[in-house]
């Protein structure tokens, strides 16, 4: 029987308080699996984007490991034809793929008619940001540590300093919070939950008018 409609919100907050235990313990068993896909991909558009710089791009753990062509002698950055001698950054990719967990209890927290498509196509949407968001970590890396000699490249363009430092914050400390309940409530709006939100937010409004 369907809880009054003053109560979804509570039902839900239970809900959700509830499901982010089992969810975020999920996720951290399966966080390297989960973002494999990702770092090839990353691997792909890196070395692609910066041939002379990005060596390869490879997963340990759930971190990614980006190796590049450049090693540093006598406080001089030189290009280094030996595969595992250049330069090396780790980027934990767990800061950007926490908007799964997340996303994971607001969706299942949320009585719908239809879990599994929409998650599905839910987690469609979260992938390509959380690329985007490993791509951000890496351009800053490598902005940080080589400076003129990675913004300046010849023959390759590389967005300003002020653009990747935006970027990696955007997708760092914004995107994996925001988007999942972005997603989430679009999903769920013909619920009784966000109908009944909407609808409380609207009827204040309409009393005010004039």
């Amino acid at each position: 029987m369907p809880l009054p409609e003053h109560n979804h919100l509570r039902q839900f907050l239970i809900f959700v308080f509830v499901l982010l235990i089992p969810c975020f313990a999920m996720w951290g068993f399966l966080s390297a699996a989960l973002v494999k896909p990702v770092i090839g991909l990353a691997h792909l558009v890196l070395s692609n984007w910066f041939p002379d710089i990005v060596n390869v791009v490879y997963q340990q753990g759930a971190d990614a490991m980006l190796m590049t062509r450049l090693d540093q002698v006598n406080g001089q950055l030189v290009p280094t034809d030996i595969a595992d001698a250049g330069l090396g950054f780790k980027a934990n990719t767990r800061i950007i793929s926490y908007s799964i967990p997340f996303y994971a209890a607001l969706h299942f927290a949320t009585a719908k008619k239809d879990y599994l498509a929409s998650f599905f196509w839910g987690m469609l949407i979260i992938y390509p940001f959380i690329l985007l968001g490993l791509v951000c970590i890496c351009l800053k890396d490598l902005m940080v540590s080589f400076g003129s000699t990675f913004l300046d490249q010849p023959g390759v363009w590389v967005p300003g300093a002020d653009v990747i430092g935006v970027a990696f914050q955007f997708s760092v400390l914004i995107v994996p919070t925001l988007l999942p309940v972005l997603i989430w409530a679009w999903q769920s709006r013909d619920t009784p939950l966000l109908r009944g939100l909407l609808g409380s937010v609207a009827k204040p409004a309409a009393d005010t008018s004039p």
